[in-house]
């Protein structure tokens, strides 16, 4: 067959497609439209919620509620993050400028979009902004009923943003920030938001949660740590975008509703992260002189009173002793290292910690101090003979301790055979032989 026969082909089958009589009359289609839109006035959610606001450069929704600062969202109540420290916030944040900073001033800011991956083309459609005032936590979310809007949306969200000091987010820093920005470039106010103090919870929350968490998402600490349960009417957030181009290519605000409630419980859910976060970064340690066997912490909200370590409390302990050794504050890394290996950690926890404090001892030339560290650890881990052969290292170079040196590196060999086949077993068995060998020679 030619290709122009089947180009004649293919013309007549649309002609004939377009003469066909529609299987539905006109009549029908509207009767079915306006049972429809009847059947959507009688729900409640046929009106988004909140109010029109009208501006000189248009209109928008604005969504307002007010909640009291003794408000319990999760174990927190909205009060809790007031009584910090701003200079907590500076060292956890290294910016120095949060130190100046009143933490009323403060915004807690989260969007909503029509993308997940942001770039030029993704519309802010839903801002949530979390603001202390007048006694009261004030949610206000400004959504965007048509592109449209954006302009009279933008402007008024800066307007209300202008006294703000400092930002609260959760990924903001390279999300929800940015393509504020960008947006408001688009749309002439190029700078508006301008340079502030940022506190952006998800890199605290890896710190503390990564390993311990399936997922250090918002949602999933609010659940797994907060015990937060969200109502059903929640929606996914890889959903959001899809369900918003939907209303706007059907009017139909009903979908909506579950999308606004789910941004302003993300909002609430920051406010109880910010008060964790800072709490755990504030906690106060006792002297290690005054330690008890059993170890006991302090953090700021329970004064005087002492209380055991919990295995969960060490395990946030060890994470934040990492933490400050990164971050190079070496006094408090060693006291919440101690603290937390003299609670209860499993074995995987007690495993790091012993790792990573006898490397921090070593690094600051006592070795002595971390013998006791290499020797806990050697005696119940299977497969690794890291604990053994810096033991050996220690008898050997410092302790001047030839047949303790041979013992620990007879023992990593023994270790090390039970290997599967392969070059790395190859590798470390060599290593191991020829320290065997030298210290024989030794002798």
């Amino acid at each position: 067959m030619s290709a122009l026969s089947l180009r004649d082909r293919l013309q007549r089958l649309q002609n004939v497609k377009r003469r066909l009589p529609p299987s539905v009359s006109p009549e029908v289609l509207a009767e079915r439209a306006e049972l429809k839109r009847a059947a959507l006035a009688g729900s409640r959610e046929t009106q988004l919620p909140g109010r029109e606001v009208s501006t000189s450069l248009g209109a928008f929704q604005l969504i307002e509620k007010n909640y009291p600062l003794d408000f319990l969202h999760g174990p927190a109540r909205l009060a809790e993050m007031l009584a910090h420290d701003p200079a907590t916030a500076a060292r956890l944040t290294r910016d120095e400028a949060f130190a100046q900073v009143d933490l009323r001033s403060l915004v807690f800011l989260d969007t909503e979009t029509t993308g997940l991956m942001g770039g030029a083309g993704t519309l802010v459609f839903l801002v949530g902004l979390g603001v202390y005032e007048n006694e009261q936590f004030i949610l206000r979310q400004y959504f965007l009923r048509d592109p449209a809007e954006e302009v009279a949306m933008l402007t008024a969200l800066v307007q209300d943003l202008a006294p703000r000091t400092g930002w609260v987010t959760f990924n903001g820093r390279a999300f929800d920030i940015p393509l504020l920005e960008s947006r408001l470039t688009l749309n002439r106010q190029r700078g508006a938001l301008g340079t502030r103090p940022h506190l952006d919870l998800l890199m605290p929350a890896r710190r503390l949660y990564r390993g311990r968490l399936a997922s250090c998402s918002l949602g999933h600490i609010e659940q797994h740590v907060f015990n937060i349960i969200r109502e059903q009417e929640d929606v996914p957030g890889f959903l959001i975008p899809g369900m918003y181009q939907n209303y706007l290519h059907t009017g139909d605000p009903s979908e909506m509703h579950r999308v606004i409630y789910h941004n302003a419980i993300d909002v609430l859910s920051m406010v109880t992260l910010a008060a964790h976060v800072l709490d755990i970064f504030s906690m106060s340690f006792l002297k290690s002189e005054a330690k008890s066997p059993k170890s006991e912490v302090q953090s700021p909200k329970s004064g005087n009173h002492q209380s055991t370590i919990s295995t969960q409390q060490s395990s946030i302990l060890l994470r934040l002793a990492c933490w400050h050794e990164d971050q190079g504050r070496l006094p408090e890394a060693e006291s919440a290292y101690t603290q937390a290996l003299a609670g209860d950690l499993n074995l995987d926890d007690r495993r790091l910690g012993l790792e990573r404090f006898a490397a921090f001892l070593k690094r600051r030339d006592r070795r002595c101090e971390a013998v006791p560290l290499w020797e806990q650890w050697a005696s119940f881990t299977l497969d690794d003979p890291e604990p053994f052969i810096e033991l050996a290292k220690y008898y050997e170079w410092h302790a001047t301790d030839l047949p303790g040196a041979m013992a620990w590196t007879e023992r990593a060999l023994k270790m090390v055979a039970a290997w599967p086949k392969g070059w790395q077993r190859d590798e470390v068995k060599d290593n191991l032989q020829h320290r065997l060998e030298r210290l024989k020679k030794k002798m």
